[in-house]
């Protein structure tokens, strides 16, 4: 045995990862350990996987350890990824002739999952060049205590409460383990930190303004009072110390690119065959992009049309309302067509996204485990009353009415939202929930995939088929979701800066200059966000395949609500679980 495998195993012993040696039998034998059922393990792994990411855990349903902060210290850093191998190889372990057709694609999952995890903490080091996510540890976990129900208003006051007196070690953490990061990273995470102030001072507050126990609610705020005071401070740190000497690169490796897509998306293709199927795609929906603007009007050119769909969209305060009244089309579509079965469910409210919520807009699903169902919420990003006004009429124009109707047809129906309510009933639970959060490792061509497909297909379906705009902005969003794909790959060879990825966004997807920044900023730390095309193509060519192999009995009805019952997935996955046995490729 050499050192480094001696020193895994005292490492693991003393963690606890070792399995007890089981004490001989008074026969003198060695009493073989009983093997554990698979579910018996994922719960297992989800528990101290909730350990080391409370606020990920938190935000799938998973509430034991709601009450804690992530704790990034070195030390626990080095606790998480001894435990990973481990857990690894008790994934390889496993007999797949005693797993259920679920539990061995199931175990698949887990195994690059876990990899992912792996290469992120191991070799991308994203906690020693990234401050972002120790700011969304807060962001996300008291949001999620703040917006989600998940118990009673007491019970989630105090889990702030600790949560809270927490971020002195979290800060601590953050300042003795990034060193040297990207400044992109650095300037992303003041912003964050921005909005963390308003949560904490603004809606905290308001969230709990009627709580019975008064005494326990002035605990809390004053720990907020000095959780941001804290947080201030170390904005100010990032502000003045850090980010005049962040020097850092972004840069991960096109070997790093591919190895994620392998192990989290099962997608096992080299950059350069991934940037060929992306160009080819982008061709092709470019030429599309033409012919529906000609429809619109041919003595323009095709750019000048789309300038003038943009031109239509709703004032800055009525986006939010403008949403919810598309989102009530979409699903009376969807019941009229009978795309999908609308399962009964609680009602979706779309509200104004919170500062520190990067992005246009976000579906904040009730997570498939939480126990009873919470609010679903559907952000958007409206424009700022305090921004210029050419600024406000930039960001206005990106949610132009035919825009909106294709995103909330990806967040809401028959996209995130609905795939959320099927996966309710999704075997297991490594498919019902969404592993990480950005910028953590998480499988996306499965969810975003699956997104992504729903609004090509309800538009290849006729929604809005009468007004040709709709069909453009949908081609329009196909076209950002292929530049994704491409400027992840060539941010992370190297070979572009930011600013060129930004002019791909503008020239290829006609975004403005402060909707096509955004995309590019997502990109440095998002290597791999070109899995919603990926997922979207695959989906496609599954369906395709599976209705070759059901001949007349197929039914578009069935395949979705057996697609979205799967759960989140990487598609490989899919397709063994419609097709078992299936040796076709995920992607061509």
């Amino acid at each position: 045995m050499g050192a480094a495998s001696l020193r895994r195993l005292l490492m693991m012993a003393i963690c606890g990862l070792l399995p007890a040696i089981t004490q001989p039998s008074r026969a003198g034998s060695l009493a073989a350990p009983s093997a554990p059922s698979f579910a018996a393990f994922v719960d297992d792994y989800l528990d101290r996987f909730g350990r080391f990411h409370p606020s990920i855990a938190g935000g799938n349903g998973l509430h034991d350890h709601d009450g804690e902060l992530e704790d990034f210290s070195a030390a626990s850093i080095a606790t998480e990824t001894v435990w990973l191998h481990s857990v690894r190889h008790e994934l390889d372990g496993f007999d797949a002739r005693n797993l259920t057709p679920d539990e061995r694609v199931d175990r698949r999952i887990l195994q690059g999952v876990v990899d992912g995890w792996l290469l992120d903490l191991e070799t991308v080091r994203t906690w020693a060049r990234n401050p972002m996510i120790y700011v969304a540890a807060v962001s996300d976990g008291v949001h999620d205590l703040v917006a989600m129900e998940s118990a009673a208003p007491e019970v989630r006051m105090q889990r702030i409460l600790t949560k809270l007196q927490a971020v002195p070690l979290l800060i601590a953490a953050a300042n003795g383990n990034v060193h040297a990061p990207p400044k992109v990273f650095v300037e992303r995470a003041v912003a964050m930190l921005g909005g963390v102030a308003d949560l904490l001072s603004h809606d905290l507050p308001l969230a709990f303004a009627n709580a019975n126990d008064t005494a326990l609610r002035g605990r809390l705020l004053a720990a907020a009072e000095s959780a941001n005071a804290q947080l201030a401070a170390y904005q100010q740190d990032l502000q003045t110390r850090v980010l005049p000497a962040a020097n850092g690169s972004f840069v991960v490796g096109i070997a790093n690119v591919e190895a994620r897509y392998r192990d989290e998306e099962l997608i096992d293709l080299s950059a350069v065959r991934l940037l060929a199927i992306g160009m080819r795609e982008l061709k092709s929906k470019q030429t599309e992009f033409i012919q529906v603007a000609a429809r619109i009007d041919a003595k323009k050119s095709a750019r000048d049309v789309w300038s003038g769909v943009q031109d239509d969209h709703p004032l800055r305060g009525q986006v939010v309302p403008a949403a919810r009244a598309i989102v009530d089309e979409l699903f009376a579509y969807i019941r009229d067509r009978q795309l999908i079965t609308l399962p009964p469910s609680e009602h979706v409210q779309v509200a104004p996204a919170p500062v520190y919520d990067l992005g246009l807009a976000s579906m904040h699903s009730s997570p498939p485990l939480e126990p009873h169902p919470v609010q679903s919420v559907y952000y958007i990003t409206d424009a700022a009353a305090d921004w210029p006004v050419a600024q406000q009429e930039a960001w206005l124009r990106t949610f132009n009415y035919a825009t909106l109707a294709d995103i909330s047809a990806h967040e809401v129906a028959p996209g995130h939202y609905v795939h959320s309510l099927f996966m309710r009933k999704t075997p297991g639970k490594v498919r019902r929930i969404w592993i990480g959060l950005n910028p953590f490792p998480q499988p996306s061509s499965g969810q975003d995939g699956w997104a992504h497909y729903a609004e090509q297909m309800i538009s290849d379906e006729g929604f809005k088929a009468d007004d040709p705009r709709y069909r453009l902005a949908q081609i329009n969003e196909s076209v950002k979701r292929i530049c994704r794909l491409v400027v992840g790959i060539k941010l992370h060879s190297g070979e572009w800066t930011i600013e060129q990825a930004s002019g791909m966004f503008e020239k290829e997807a006609h975004m403005t200059s402060l909707a096509a920044n955004r995309e590019a900023v997502r990109g440095s730390y998002d290597p791999t966000y070109g899995g919603y095309f990926l997922g979207k193509m695959a989906a496609f060519k599954l369906r395709h395949d599976y209705q070759a192999m059901r001949g007349k009995a197929f039914n578009l009805r069935e395949f979705h609500e057996r697609v979205m019952m799967d759960g989140i997935a990487p598609w490989w996955a899919h397709r063994q679980l419609l097709m078992p046995g299936d040796r076709g490729a995920v992607l061509e």
